[in-house]
């Protein structure tokens, strides 16, 4: 059975005053430095032998701190960077609404398959996503961590559970919850940790 282990990153100074990320840098808070830690102990009670992270700043802060109880080499992966906001890049999220309204309207209608300026969609998030879990399927290692974000990370899981384009848009992970998805004889099992504690069945 291989397991693996979907971290978000912690809590950043932008996830705080809900400004958009994407894949612009913003440091990890103090909250977020916390939530961290609780999940580097959790993970090194659960055998990990390796993990890959995403190569944005606040990633990189949440695995130093993950790997204090880990001591791994850390694989860097474009390809689990967060969903390419665009235009909309380090703009607050209620400014987004009002100076791109229309803009923004038409992702509400279709938040799966709508791109908004020289943003990505879920479709084209799959489109990376896919070969890297691929390629993590295929390897020796049983337990693997992923410490990525929120909307890639929601992508992820959604592939290998098989969850159609509303399924994948009705969870999301608080920066606190790690996902485990169970690759076993049967297809998949997910449980998920919230603040180290579990884990909990389903998402």
């Amino acid at each position: 059975m291989k397991q693996l282990y979907f971290v978000r990153h912690g809590q950043t100074e932008w996830n705080a005053i809900r400004r958009m990320q994407g894949q612009w840098n913003s440091d990890l808070s103090e909250v977020g430095k916390q939530q961290a830690e609780v999940n580097g102990k959790l993970l090194s009670s659960l055998n990990i032998e390796t993990m890959f992270v995403s190569p944005l700043d606040r990633t990189r802060q949440t695995a130093e701190i993950i790997n204090r109880h880990l001591k791994l080499t850390p694989s860097y992966d474009d390809r689990i960077m967060e969903w390419d906001c665009g235009d909309w890049s380090g703009q607050m999220y209620e400014e987004v609404s009002v100076k791109w309204a229309d803009e923004w309207q038409a992702l509400q209608a279709d938040r799966f398959n709508y791109r908004g300026p020289n943003c990505e969609n879920y479709p084209d998030m799959f489109a990376r996503a896919i070969p890297f879990l691929e390629e993590i399927q295929a390897r020796d290692e049983k337990n693997i961590a992923i410490i990525s974000h929120g909307m890639i990370g929601r992508v992820m899981v959604s592939q290998l559970l098989d969850y159609d384009e509303q399924q994948t848009l009705d969870f999301h992970q608080p920066n606190d919850v790690v996902f485990r998805v169970s690759l076993v004889s049967s297809g998949t099992e997910v449980c998920h940790f919230v603040k180290g504690e579990g884990p909990f069945a389903g998402v």
